[in-house]
C-alpha cells in the first residue's frame, strides 16, 4: 500500500512515517519486492512509476538504469515532496531525469503517453473492484504495444496456514489505512485477471515473506482480448 488518494482517501498524514513503519514491520521485504526484477528490465525509453510514493524504487531505478524520461505519479503531494527531496539528495543531475506529477487516477487520466515501462508497486491494492479497473485501463492505454508492466503486492494464497497468516496481515493493515488514510476498500483483489484482459501476459513470478508478497514482469502480448 504505497500513497494515493480519491474518494476521501488522504495518505499526506502517514506519509513521513511510512517507510519507518515498513521497515519495522517487514524488514527489508517490500522493498526486495519491489526491486525484484529491476536487473531484468529491457533496454526502454520512457517510464511511468504509479502510485510511486516517497521514491524509494524511483531512486534503484535512476541508479541501475540510463532512462532520460521517468515520470513520478502520485495524487499525495507529501510523498511527491519526499520523493523530490530524496532524488536531490542522490545527485544534482538526477532530477533532470524525472518529472513528477500530482495526478489522481481515479478521476484523471495519465500524464502522458507511449510508456516502455510501467511501474505499479504496492499501489492497486487500494481500489474497489471498478476503480481498479478503471485504473488498469486507463495506464494500459498509455501503454506502447510491448510494454513492460512491473507489478509488486500483497496477495493470499497457498496451503491454509499461509492463507490464514496472509488475511491475518491484510485485515490488519486495512484496518490500520483505514483509520490513518480513509482507505474505503477492505478487500484484497487480485488484478492478475485485468492485467491479461488487456494483455499483459506474465514472464516472471516471485514471492517475498512467505508468500505475503509477490512480484510479477508482465509484457503486453500484441494481441490482448
Amino acid at each position: 500500500m504505497d500513497f494515493f488518494e480519491h474518494d476521501g482517501m488522504n495518505f499526506n498524514r502517514v506519509a513521513p512515517y511510512f517507510e519507518r513503519l515498513e521497515k519495522i514491520v517487514f524488514n527489508k521485504q517490500m522493498q526486495r519486492c519491489r526491486t525484484a526484477f529491476i536487473s531484468n528490465l529491457p533496454p526502454v525509453k520512457k517510464i511511468a512509476l504509479v502510485g510511486e510514493g516517497n521514491g524509494q524504487f524511483l531512486l534503484e531505478l535512476i541508479q541501475q538504469s540510463d532512462c532520460e524520461q521517468i515520470h513520478y505519479i502520485d495524487s499525495s503531494q507529501t510523498m511527491l515532496e519526499l520523493a523530490q527531496k530524496r532524488v536531490q539528495r542522490f545527485s544534482k543531475d538526477a532530477p533532470s531525469r524525472v518529472q513528477f506529477h500530482l495526478c489522481d487516477l481515479s478521476v484523471q487520466e495519465m500524464p502522458d503517453q507511449n510508456y516502455d515501462l510501467v511501474v505499479t508497486n504496492f499501489f492497486l491494492d487500494v481500489f474497489d473492484k471498478p476503480l481498479l479497473n478503471k485504473c488498469i485501463l486507463k495506464i494500459a492505454a498509455s501503454c506502447k504495444t510491448n510494454a513492460v508492466w512491473l507489478y509488486a503486492d500483497f496477495q493470499i494464497s497457498g496451503g491454509i496456514i499461509q492463507r490464514i497468516r496472509a488475511l491475518a496481515w491484510v485485515k490488519m493493515m486495512y484496518l490500520f489505512f483505514k483509520f490513518v488514510a480513509q482507505l474505503q476498500t477492505q478487500k484484497l483483489l487480485d488484478p492478475a485477471e485485468m492485467l491479461e484482459n488487456q494483455g499483459f501476459k506474465l514472464k516472471e513470478l516471485r514471492e517475498f515473506n512467505r508468500g505475503l508478497m509477490r512480484a510479477e514482469l508482465r509484457q503486453r502480448d500484441i494481441n490482448p482480448r
